[in-house]
């Protein structure tokens, strides 16, 4: 869901319902909702934070980590349990020169990358750099092999699911993303 291309407010009351069965099924919606790369009344993370206070259980991947707005979305990622943030484009020379993540968030993207909540984002293959540059950018932050997995490959498996096996994490069928 693209807040700011559509031009909408996250809590529009058309979308009432589908939020509210986005919740219940548990289905990942991916949710552009930071200000980058120009934010509209509809973007930032108080629309967003008031999205998520009327529906706590709804499962949402933030992309960009939220850009620019890394930690006010990093702290929502941290306040609702079903909040993650995808790294695509971030960590990259195309964000660093839009919005250049504050190296005094390091440790909180670590936490929370060993919590579960920051996954692998990459766009590909529409990109403006190749694709290895969204790795080596994880890479360069030297936050260490262990969140590197967790992001790369566990995080994401645990919310959706193995490759091939069939069933998400937490049994039954393979979640959906909405987008």
């Amino acid at each position: 869901m693209h807040l700011q291309v559509g031009g909408f407010a996250p809590d529009h009351p058309l979308l009432e319902e589908v939020w509210g069965l986005l919740s219940e099924a548990r289905v990942p919606v991916v949710v552009h909702a930071g200000h980058a790369p120009v934010g509209t009344y509809h973007t930032g993370p108080g629309p967003f934070g008031a999205l998520m206070a009327r529906y706590p259980d709804l499962t949402v991947i933030v992309a960009h980590l939220g850009a620019p707005d890394y930690g006010e979305f990093l702290r929502l990622a941290a306040d609702y349990e079903r909040v993650s943030l995808d790294t695509t484009m971030v960590f990259t020379g195309f964000f660093d020169r839009l919005a250049p993540f504050p190296a005094g968030l390091r440790p909180l993207a670590r936490e929370l990358g060993m919590a579960g909540k920051i996954l692998l984002g990459s766009d590909f293959p529409n990109l403006p750099y190749p694709y290895a540059r969204q790795l080596a950018g994880l890479v360069a932050l030297d936050l260490g092999e262990d969140w590197l997995r967790a992001v790369c490959w566990e995080n994401p498996v645990a919310l959706f699911g193995a490759p091939g096996s069939g069933e998400a994490a937490g049994g039954g069928p393979p979640s959906r993303l909405a987008e």
